[in-house]
């Protein structure tokens, strides 16, 4: 008996082994960060939105979600959002940004749709509370409004909340929603504790002035834009 069982304890060990580096092998970790920038960008229906942007040193880019970087799987996320990955380059003071599909597009700071963002830093105190809108109109009579809030009570608690709805020509409907907890801010990752479960995301500072400098009037939460709401 004791054989069978060292023989299966054995068994065990060698799976478990190959299975790690089986998904040693698949995973691929994000490369190094040149830097984190946010762009305009234009679409239906909302007329301009902000979304930040990560250059790696190898040549890429990714269009921030949610995740955070550091926990970025870049085959993983690169077979599930394709069109978040390009490549860029920069040429004196234009970064050309190449999307998955072919089409470029250029930027420059200060030409308006081409900003830095930021890590977070105990230098820069946030503001109260923030809100992110989105919606519009749909056509054939049909609105709809989402207003997501997050408000930070403290340097360590904070309570969100959303409003959302929809009307058409003969009807409408609305929706509340809220929840708080614990949160903590570090470098480009915010986690937030809500009823013991903790929820890691990513985070950014956007700029203002010129020459740029960081601004605490709009931030970025899991690749969304919010703006203060003082």
């Amino acid at each position: 008996m004791k054989v069978k069982h060292l023989a299966l304890c054995l068994t065990l060990l060698v799976t478990t082994l190959s299975t790690n580096l089986a998904l040693a092998k698949t995973s691929a970790p994000a490369p190094a960060v040149e830097g984190w920038f946010f762009r305009a960008v234009s679409g239906y229906p909302a007329a301009i939105s902000f979304e930040p942007v990560v250059l790696f040193k190898n040549g890429e880019y990714f269009d921030v979600g949610e995740e955070p970087i550091e926990q970025l799987d870049v085959k993983v996320s690169k077979a599930s959002r394709p069109k978040a990955w390009g490549t860029w380059k920069k040429t004196g003071a234009t970064f050309y940004l190449t999307e998955n599909g072919g089409k470029t597009t250029d930027y420059k700071l200060g030409g308006g749709n081409w900003f830095p963002a930021y890590p977070y830093s105990s230098s820069i105190k946030l503001k109260k509370a923030y809100e992110k809108v989105s919606g519009g109109d749909y056509g054939n009579g049909t609105n709809a409004l989402i207003i997501n809030k997050i408000t930070f009570v403290d340097g360590t608690h904070f309570v969100q909340g959303a409003n959302g709805g929809i009307s058409t020509s003969g009807a409408s409907a609305w929706k509340k929603s809220g929840s708080g907890g614990t949160y903590v801010i570090s470098g480009n990752t915010i986690e937030f504790t809500v009823s013991g479960k903790v929820i890691k995301k990513s985070f950014a500072v956007g700029a203002s002035g010129s020459p740029a400098h960081p601004t605490n009037t709009m931030i970025f939460i899991g690749g969304d834009a919010y703006t203060d709401t003082e």
